[in-house]
């Protein structure tokens, strides 16, 4: 017979009392919990905007996030072409320097054959729509008669361009679906020489008191600008002692590997 054991009241357990520490922790976390409550719920309902969930937006950003430290550098010029692109065409070639055009299309037929030239010679070319205009909060139909219309224009003359850059660097969630749409990427630049208020080029080379040697990205100019063609030889020299690699965008997209804005 097994003999019945019964807890004496004295060996009862007896309740843990939890330290002040430990009840300040918890108070602590249940503050926490009930405050993401309502962020998460509006997480829910309003999530990112697009161009920050799109990895199709070469923004300066990702731009720095690519590339290798071989210093690649993407020279690339807007709002052509024009009367100096063909002399801006000579500089690239006698330097043996491959770059990137990003062209309006209203200005195409006016320059069928300096664009011949260009894409013969190894340069690229890409979209900077129609009319030159701001995309962002224009009609979505808008923006997209504005980028296909500019592919139209380069078909004729057989060209088909991969990437897009909204005039100004403006570009909302209807500019991305439009970008979409015509399998193209949107691709900005992480050098911006602003020769567009016509001063020293000499702004984009590297600093010493950056203490980093070389300069690489992706350069933004104008084939429009006649002082941005006259710098362009001695820059591109600069640049080469600086150590540069220039690639066009594509073969600057296509490499991957860490990468730092000047």
């Amino acid at each position: 017979m097994l003999a019945q054991i019964t807890a004496h009241p004295t060996h009862a357990p007896r309740p843990r009392r939890r330290s002040p520490a430990t009840l300040a922790r918890r108070s602590a976390v249940l503050l926490l919990l009930f405050l993401c409550i309502p962020l998460v719920a509006t997480l829910a309902l309003h999530p990112a905007p697009a161009a920050a969930r799109n990895p199709s937006v070469l923004d300066g950003l990702a731009l720095a996030q690519r590339g290798v430290s071989a210093n690649l550098c993407a020279l690339t010029f807007d709002d052509g072409p024009g009367q100096t692109t063909e002399a801006l065409l000579n500089i690239l070639r006698d330097k043996g320097i491959r770059a990137t055009f990003f062209v309006v299309g209203s200005r195409v037929h006016l320059y069928p054959e300096t664009l011949k030239r260009l894409v013969a010679e190894g340069n690229e070319v890409g979209n900077h729509t129609f009319s030159h205009i701001s995309l962002r909060q224009r009609a979505p139909v808008e923006q997209l008669s504005e980028i296909a219309r500019t592919n139209e224009e380069l078909a004729r003359l057989g060209i088909v361009p991969r990437y897009l850059r909204p005039p100004y660097g403006r570009y909302d969630n209807a500019t991305i679906d439009a970008a979409a749409a015509l399998s193209m990427t949107i691709a900005l630049w992480s050098v911006d020489s602003r020769d567009w208020r016509k001063h020293d080029l000499s702004a984009v080379l590297p600093r010493k008191s950056y203490g980093v040697r070389g300069v690489r990205g992706v350069f933004l100019f104008h084939d429009n600008h006649r002082e941005t063609v006259e710098a362009l030889p001695n820059l591109i020299d600069r640049l080469t002692e600086a150590g540069c690699t220039f690639v066009t965008m594509s073969e600057y997209v296509e490499t991957s590997g860490p990468l730092c804005l000047h």
